[in-house]
């Protein structure tokens, strides 16, 4: 139901659907590190990692929780003086090998970018990737599609656990886990599936016109527009001068934990589960 959109630039139905890859977040250093030290959160609710990455373009540091087909990253604003807290991305992916360049003709976008990733003295293809042209650069909202790389997963660790071909989500982020010591063996978080963010007029106009693209359906809910999509739901809500960016988002999980169902971090952050298959994280 989601592959049927249309586009000022090509009538044609899309043949297959935009997925949420993953998002970020920008924290302000107390509530990064309260992420980074609790036991809860990197010993039994995900799959985790601090990890510094270096591609040809940029260099990088964050803390990243994994799930089945989607993850997300923190990022510390104290460590990359250009960013601002509440500064976030959302990533679109796609799991058909050539969808990124299908979408080029289709929608207001720079011409793909291959981004690769260091590994040892090598850089590994990674993945190929699309930004819209039309976000306001000083918003500190991004977004962008990607997909990845049909020699990435021979590349990256191919020692490791797992298939060496693919461009799936799920296949790159059993790697990911595959890659690192002592992960949980049963994580709570399975996926994201809702995102609230905080954000000005323009950038939610042109957000509702990209995933409008996408085959999102569009609705509004008093003075936030809510766009659904396949397994993911994205609520703007109006930024206001203590909210921007990424405000809370909902997650399924397996299970709850029995002896605790809500989580404090720091004096901004919490993580409630539900009992019903889901989660809450506000930040």
């Amino acid at each position: 139901m989601f592959s049927s959109w249309n586009s000022g630039h090509n009538d044609t139905p899309l043949p297959f659907p935009i997925l949420l890859n993953h998002f970020y977040l920008v924290l302000d250093s107390v509530t990064y590190a309260a992420f980074e030290g609790d036991r809860f959160l990197r010993r039994q609710f995900a799959v985790s990692e601090q990890r510094t990455t270096v591609r040809t373009d940029r260099t990088y540091t964050g803390l990243y929780f994994y799930g089945a087909n989607t993850y997300f990253e923190f990022f510390d604003v104290a460590k990359d003086p250009g960013c601002r807290v509440g500064d976030s991305g959302i990533a679109f992916g796609v799991e058909q090998p050539g969808a990124v360049s299908s979408l080029e003709n289709r929608m207001d976008v720079d011409p793909p970018t291959l981004v690769t990733r260091q590994l040892g003295d090598t850089q590994v293809p990674w993945f190929f990737m699309l930004k819209p042209i039309d976000l306001p650069v000083d918003s500190g909202i991004s977004t962008w599609i990607m997909e990845y790389h049909p020699l990435f997963l021979s590349q990256w660790h191919p020692e490791a656990e797992g298939s060496n071909v693919g461009i799936g989500r799920k296949q790159i982020l059993q790697r990911y886990a595959a890659t690192l010591n002592g992960p949980p063996a049963q994580p709570y978080l399975q996926d994201v599936v809702q995102i609230t963010l905080a954000t000005g007029k323009v950038v939610t106009s042109r957000l509702v016109k990209e995933c409008k693209q996408f085959g999102y359906r569009s609705r509004t809910d008093g003075d936030t527009a809510i766009l659904e999509g396949p397994e993911i739901t994205l609520r703007l809500a109006p930024e206001t001068g203590s909210l921007r960016g990424i405000q809370q988002i909902i997650l399924r999980v397996g299970g709850a934990p029995q002896r605790q169902t809500e989580f404090q971090f720091g004096s901004t952050s919490g993580l409630e589960f539900h009992g019903n298959g889901t989660a809450t994280w506000s930040f």
